[in-house]
């Protein structure tokens, strides 16, 4: 397209309306920074998923305007519909989409599509297009452990095939370091909460909605590091209204690990629902046909030991004075999400 898209009359909110979701409930909002304007615009690309929606939310209650990349104008979530936010069609990989919706964006933050080969193209894409439109600082959200690459460039993550997924991360880590920004800000989140909700909780744990069960391939005492998305938007907000003080600051957000017992446990605790953890094989995964591509980082997490990283991760986040979120208080802070993804009593 020409020009960028926007939501119909019809859909744009009054100039009255109050934006979904920004309530006291799910945000603190920061207050202006020193040295930011509360008025500024930032640039999301794939606006739609989850973590990119926390970002919206975070920025949204911190004053600041939003250019949100859609693919689908008619697949609009809630938040997106809110005053401040004006929606642009297009997708990260095509230069003049996201240099029309880049204009007037002091900060882009980059979410890529976990797929080797479209996923370096998004981000090259996205940095090339915003540089050119004068875009200063540049958030990008890729995964836990993409920066030590003893811990997946081996066999064992090669036999798991997962080898292709961290090396498509760390190439996009590699452009936004490389790239021509004022500010680079890198956030590595482990697994995301809302593996546990439909519809992500499908390529996870397919049992869960129909049978409440959280079928795993986790070894005893191997256990896999948690993040909350909201923490995601939190910290990118936070990066992109402050580039000086996360210049070239690379977090890995997480500080919790648990196995699926200790999960359920939180499960039923948030829920009130009955849910069980069953132990299976990759074979009997395939011969049930419920074998799906997050049970990969199952396998990983039994090969991996990841305590001293946590650990030391604890200490790395003190200094940014930003506190992450359990997935207990997670999970109970969005319990209508996760009701809605569990069978009914």
């Amino acid at each position: 397209m020409d020009m960028p898209t926007k939501l119909s009359s019809t859909q744009v909110p009054s100039e009255n309306h109050t934006p979904l979701f920004i309530t006291q409930s799910y945000i603190v909002p920061f207050p202006p920074l020193q040295g930011t304007s509360a008025m500024a615009t930032y640039l999301i690309t794939q606006a739609t998923g989850q973590q990119s929606q926390w970002v919206v939310r975070h920025l949204l209650a911190a004053g600041a305007k939003v250019h949100a990349v859609v693919r689908d104008l008619q697949k609009v979530p809630p938040v997106l519909q809110s005053q401040g936010v004006t929606l642009f069609q297009g997708e990260s990989k095509n230069f003049e989409d996201i240099f029309r919706a880049a204009q007037g964006c002091r900060g882009v933050f980059l979410n890529t599509v976990a797929f080797p080969g479209l996923e370096a193209l998004q981000a090259r894409t996205v940095i090339e297009a915003c540089e050119k439109a004068g875009v200063e600082t540049i958030v990008a959200s890729t995964t836990f452990c993409v920066n030590n690459k003893a811990m997946w460039d081996d066999d064992g993550t090669k036999e798991i095939q997962l080898h292709d997924y961290f090396a498509s991360k760390a190439a996009v880590e590699d452009l936004v370091r490389g790239s021509n920004f004022k500010a680079y800000t890198i956030l590595r989140p482990a697994v995301i909460h809302y593996d546990y909700f439909l519809p992500g909780s499908l390529h996870n744990f397919p049992r869960l909605a129909s049978h409440g069960e959280l079928d795993h391939l986790l070894n005893e005492g191997a256990r896999l590091p948690h993040t909350d998305a909201h923490d995601v938007g939190k910290y990118a907000a936070a990066a992109l209204q402050d580039p000086t003080k996360f210049r070239g600051q690379e977090i890995n957000l997480t500080n919790e690990q648990v196995n699926f017992q200790e999960a359920r446990d939180i499960l039923m605790r948030v829920s009130g629902r009955e849910v069980r953890t069953i132990k299976r094989t990759p074979a009997e995964l395939e011969k049930i046909g419920i074998s799906v591509v997050g049970q990969k980082f199952h396998l990983w997490a039994n090969i991996k030991d990841f305590g001293s990283l946590i650990a030391a991760n604890n200490e790395a986040l003190a200094k940014f004075g930003i506190p992450l979120t359990s997935l207990e208080a997670a999970l109970q802070r969005d319990k209508a999400l996760l009701l809605e993804g569990l069978p009914a009593k």
